[in-house]
């Protein structure tokens, strides 16, 4: 970060301030900014409304998840259906 401070900017350029050289290496690294802001008070670990909103996307996840097991477990039960019907008349040809 200092590095960027004290770049040599050509004429007619101004120096980047210290809060653009901040927001500057935020942005870059979004694992430092999450840490940054956590140690600065400015985030907290989870925010009540996107715990909330990550409880009903995984809720809504699960019963997604709950159908789709139910739909290939009746695929399921009606392909052995028509499995041994299909054994079934496999043995009374072969008598």
């Amino acid at each position: 970060m200092e590095a960027l401070k004290v770049v040599v900017v050509p004429d007619g350029e101004e120096q980047m301030s210290s809060a653009q050289v901040v927001a500057k290496m935020l942005t870059e690294d979004s694992s430092m900014s999450n840490t940054f802001l956590k140690n600065a008070g400015l985030q907290s670990g989870c925010s009540s409304k996107s715990a909330s909103s990550t409880e009903r996307d995984l809720r809504e996840q699960l019963e997604a998840e709950r159908r789709a097991k139910a739909a290939l477990e009746e695929q399921l039960a009606t392909l052995k259906k028509k499995s041994e019907v299909t054994e079934e008349n496999l043995a009374k040809a072969q008598r």
